[in-house]
């Protein structure tokens, strides 16, 4: 066997000194490893099991107001809702879901398409954009497995982890073959193999991500230093090569975080990493089965509403109240005669003039998503409860913060969410009439079509993805993103803007032409795209330098106010989905604990997989400079 392995130009000596010990005492922590492979066996199934937290109450007569009916404030209200409360939701859209809505829209697709002829198409699939579920999810994982709401299987061999470079540059990280523990080997090693760098700064990615999988988060030192300084600021200080911080790191973080190495916190990527370093299962994903509004969040809708819960739509929190420092509920104004619509998928109101070619001003949804203004609108509505849970975006939780400064007092945890950023994501997919350029030209290491590709040198191109792919993975597993398009000669493709100051007021049609031309510099052979839309969210979280220490705990200052959700913090290395999940457990054992009902708290999971190749990395690296 060579000494040099030929996809890499590395040799296998400085591989395993660039790993250091960990891999070197691999083999020995393996035949030691017996708690932790215990605890691996729980957290490696596709939907951890945990029989404590299977738990079906009768009421009992406990009130909870959730203000939001996004992910994690609908997932509060089935763990409320099962444990017997009385559950209201109030949701400013005429939709649930929040970044995981999806919807029908009968004005994509070509307009000679022969499924519109018929009455009673609803449409095609219009989501949010493509969310996966990471192998990290544990939490989220249980939540999906306890209520019996699958997820799309993804065939094991099938990666996401395609890098395609404006250069032409094409890099590939396999899915690993190896037994664990071996596997976080291979994958060190497929990281020293990546095209992307150039063979001298490869090994630099084996020791960013040795040195990135040791933090620990709950460290509040080491959250506080990485939080202290860009990705680039620390890349420049590690005396990592450009083209890591910016081929491999900076798409990751626009895919992860959409945001660039110059302004993301390094926290980011750390705290990604050690969720994903444990175990190679956890960098892999699965999806949500499309709709995912059908399958996923309506299940959510009924279930709630089986257990005497209910969801108001079109209901914006405007107020709160409080008596003798507790949290009564909260009013939604009454609209003013000038609002004439709000839209359904984001709630904004519509004003005269503010019509849009046909569109959402605010969020780009189709006209038909555009409702009226019901009476019941136009009056104070006001709900109670024994306590509030708020599980709002960013910008809303701000808002409704700002607007009663004077109920909830001058409290530095209030004072902070002011200081709460957003990120705009632009979401363009482009319909086709062919299949072929992209099935020829953007493949996996194995040579078949990929499902997705990393942007990286783009403009604009951000995670780009065909939802009408089809692979064959495996002997005879067929892969599609949904029925919609199979067997059919179309390209739906959809890539993610994180740079959406390059587009912010631009219309439709301009930014659909602009990701074109970039897409045409990967496919040359793709004809123009016969339709397009553009989905313009303002409400991500921005993770920017400082940003996580403000954000504010689960349990407010007022004992029965929580605030949940991605803006929430916890001590616990969650992130995206599975923080939704983990702060909305998180609210309901509280909320249970002050009900007198503590047995029946929810069992949280570690996100991630315990592992000893990284307890043996520690020993020998950290993230402190």
């Amino acid at each position: 066997m060579r000494d040099e392995d030929e996809k890499s130009g590395v040799s296998r000596r400085q591989f395993f000194t660039t790993v250091g010990v960990a891999a070197a005492g691999v083999a020995a922590a393996a035949a030691l490893a017996v708690p932790v492979a215990q605890r691996r066996g729980l957290l490696t199934r596709p939907y951890p099991k945990v029989p404590q937290n299977q738990v079906i109450l009768p009421p009992h007569g406990g009130k909870v107001l959730i203000i939001g009916g996004g992910l994690s404030g609908l997932q509060a209200g089935v763990e409320l809702a099962a444990r017997g409360f009385q559950v209201c939701i109030l949701e400013k859209s005429g939709s649930p879901g929040g970044k995981l809505k999806s919807w029908r829209d009968r004005q994509f697709g070509p307009a000679d398409d022969i499924y519109k002829s018929n009455p009673a198409f609803p449409g095609y699939v219009r989501e949010h954009g493509v969310h996966a579920v990471w192998g990290f999810y544990n939490n989220l994982r249980e939540f999906f497995g306890r209520y019996r709401w699958p997820l799309m299987d993804m065939p094991k061999d099938l990666s996401i982890y395609h890098f395609r470079d404006r250069d032409g540059t094409v890099s590939h990280l396999p899915n690993t073959q190896w037994l664990p523990p071996y596997d976080d080997l291979q994958l060190l090693h497929e990281l020293a193999g990546l095209k992307h760098l150039p063979a001298k700064d490869r090994l630099q990615a084996v020791e960013l991500f040795s040195r990135l999988a040791t933090f620990d988060y709950a460290d509040a030192r080491q959250r506080e230093y990485m939080d202290s300084m860009s990705f680039e600021e620390y890349g420049r200080r590690l005396g990592l090569s450009s083209s890591l911080v910016h081929k491999i790191c900076d798409s990751l973080l626009e895919m992860a975080y959409f945001d660039n190495v110059d302004k993301a916190s390094a926290l980011t990527l750390a705290n990604l990493i050690q969720l994903v370093a444990g175990s190679t299962r956890d960098l892999r994903v699965n999806l949500y089965k499309t709709p995912v509004a059908e399958t996923f969040i309506e299940p959510m809708v009924n279930f709630i509403s089986s257990h005497g819960g209910q969801i108001h739509y079109q209901t914006e929190v405007t107020g709160l109240l409080m008596r003798d420092g507790k949290m009564l509920g909260a009013t939604a104004s009454a609209l003013p005669p000038q609002a004439l619509q709000r839209c359904s998928i984001c709630g904004g109101l519509i004003f005269a003039g503010m019509e849009v070619g046909g569109e959402c001003p605010y969020c780009g949804a189709g006209a038909d998503m555009l409702r009226g203004i019901g009476a019941e609108e136009r009056e104070e509505r006001r709900f109670v409860a024994d306590a509030v849970i708020c599980a709002l975006d960013g910008p809303g939780l701000k808002s409704l913060v700002a607007a009663n400064r004077g109920v909830l007092g001058d409290r530095d945890y209030f004072r902070r969410i002011d200081k709460i950023e957003a990120k705009a994501v632009f979401v363009c997919n482009l319909w086709f009439d062919t299949r072929g350029p992209w099935e020829r030209t953007v493949q996996d290491e194995a040579g078949r079509p990929a499902i997705c590709f990393f942007a990286t040198g783009f403009r604009h191109l951000g995670i780009t993805i065909n939802r009408a792919v089809e692979v064959l993975a495996g002997e005879d597993q067929r892969f599609i993103w949904s029925n919609e398009f199979l067997d059919r000669q179309v390209t739906v493709i959809e890539t993610q803007i994180a740079k959406t100051q390059l587009v912010e007021g631009l219309s439709t049609a301009a930014i659909a032409d602009l990701c074109y031309a970039e897409l045409k510099t990967v496919m040359p052979q793709l004809p123009p795209p016969v339709s397009a839309y553009v989905n313009r969210w303002h409400n991500y979280n921005a993770y920017h330098v400082g940003s996580e220490s403000n954000r504010p705990a689960v349990q407010s200052p007022i004992d029965n106010f929580y605030i949940i959700g991605d803006n929430a913090f916890v001590p616990h290395p969650a992130v995206f989905m599975e923080k939704t999940n983990v702060t909305a457990k998180w609210a309901v054992n509280l909320i249970l604990d002050k009900a007198g009902l503590s047995r029946y708290r929810i069992t949280i999971l570690p996100s991630g997989t315990p592992s000893l190749l990284i307890d043996g990395l520690a020993k020998t690296r950290s993230v402190f400079l």
